[in-house]
C-alpha cells in the first residue's frame, strides 16, 4: 500500500515538473501565442507523457491492477488540477491584472514607490483595452462590423455565462465592486 502511495506520488511530481519544463519552453518559444492554451498543451503533453510511462513501466511495481490504474488516472486528473490553477493562479493572473501589473510598475520604480498621478500617467488605457479586444476577436468572441464591435454567438453565450455568474454570486452587489465598462447615458458606447 504504501509502495503504491509512493508510485502515485512519483507520477504527479513527474507530471506536475514535465508541465513547468514544457510551459515554460513553449512560453518562450511561442511568445505571441495565446498563454492559455500554451499551459493547457503543456498540461496535456505533461500528462500524456506521464500516463505513458506509468503505463509501460510501472504496472508490476504496483500491488494489484486496479491500484495501477486508480493511481495513473488519479494522478493524471489532480495534476491537470494543479497545472490548471497555477495557470490561473500565475501567469494568467500576472499577464490580466491591473492590479499585478500595478505592483510591478511601483516595484520596478525607483525606490519600489511611486505617487499615485505618476501611475494613472503610466497607465496606458488604450492599450489595456486593445489587448482584451484582439484576444476576443483571435478566440471568436467578437468581430467587427461598421465600426462597432459586435459579439458573435460565442461571444454572447459566454457574456451570459459571466452575467449569470456575476448575479449567482453576488459580485456586483459586493463592496468595492467596480464596473469598470459601463452603459450608462454619461458613458454611452456609442
Amino acid at each position: 500500500m504504501y509502495l503504491d502511495i509512493a508510485l502515485f506520488g512519483l507520477l504527479f511530481v513527474l507530471q506536475t515538473g514535465l508541465f513547468f519544463v514544457f510551459h515554460i519552453f513553449a512560453l518562450r518559444t511561442f511568445r505571441n501565442r495565446n498563454l492559455l492554451y500554451c499551459a493547457a498543451a503543456s498540461a496535456f503533453a505533461a500528462t500524456g507523457v506521464a500516463i505513458f510511462v506509468g503505463y509501460s513501466f510501472l504496472p508490476r511495481m504496483f500491488s494489484s491492477p486496479g491500484a495501477w490504474a486508480v493511481s495513473l488516472v488519479g494522478s493524471a486528473a489532480a495534476s491537470l488540477f494543479a497545472c490548471g490553477l497555477y495557470t490561473f493562479l500565475g501567469p494568467a493572473t500576472a499577464d490580466r491584472s491591473l492590479a499585478c501589473q500595478m505592483l510591478v510598475a511601483l516595484r520596478e520604480s525607483p525606490g519600489g514607490k511611486g505617487a499615485r498621478d505618476g501611475l494613472f500617467r503610466g497607465f496606458n488605457s488604450d492599450g489595456f483595452v486593445e489587448k482584451r479586444i484582439d484576444e476576443c476577436r483571435e478566440e471568436a468572441l467578437l468581430i467587427e462590423a461598421g465600426g462597432e464591435l459586435v459579439l458573435t454567438e460565442k461571444g454572447r453565450k459566454l457574456a451570459d455565462k459571466y452575467i449569470f455568474l456575476l448575479g449567482l454570486l453576488g459580485l456586483k452587489e459586493r463592496a468595492g465592486y467596480v464596473q469598470y465598462f459601463t452603459t450608462d447615458e454619461d458613458k454611452s458606447f456609442k
